[in-house]
């Protein structure tokens, strides 16, 4: 279920320190989360060591997608904000610089929308995208997300101006 032709996604271990190091330290993705400095290698390596695989208590999950045949790392998905209560979460993508444009992100988001739905119960996705990001508001589109809001101003970008987030979402029901 968590496999497709091309894919694997597959829980954090203690030796993806250095490939979470790389993946934490994009600067020019920090925009989109909280970030705001580095991280070491020691403080992801503990994180790795000491991570909570189980979503409903640790509020999230975190799974590295590699590719099947070579096991290669390309990038980290999220599920976030992990509520068993109203059966909902958040996700994230990240897929490195050197594997965009493959259809990698299009391909997890189908593995985890199916891992949400039957493994984990969910009954609705949620993703948040910056206003103007329309490889992001397309890929989530084509895969039947709905605009639900748009923020105003609530992200800053690095020029320190301020721009829109819209949030969309998916009911994962199966009629």
């Amino acid at each position: 279920m968590l496999h497709s032709n091309r894919l694997h996604l597959r829980a954090l271990e203690p030796a993806d320190a250095d490939f979470m190091y790389e993946v934490e330290n994009d600067a020019q993705a920090w925009r989109y989360s909280d970030t705001i400095a580095p991280l070491s290698r020691k403080i992801l390596r503990d994180y790795a060591l000491t991570y909570d695989a189980d979503p409903f208590t640790a509020g999230q999950l975190r799974l590295i997608i590699t590719e099947k045949d070579t096991n290669q790392p390309v990038g980290i998905v999220d599920l976030y904000e992990v509520s068993q209560r109203h059966q909902r979460a958040f996700i994230g993508i990240y897929i490195c610089e050197n594997f965009r444009r493959k259809g990698y992100a299009e391909e997890t988001l189908e593995l985890i929308e199916d891992y949400a739905h039957n493994t984990l119960h969910l009954h609705q996705l949620g993703v948040k995208v910056e206003d103007g990001y329309t490889k992001g508001e397309d890929l989530f589109q084509n895969r039947g997300y709905v605009l639900k809001g748009n923020l105003e101003d609530w992200l800053s970008t690095p020029d320190g101006h301020f721009v829109g987030m819209k949030i969309f979402t998916k009911s994962l029901k199966k009629d």
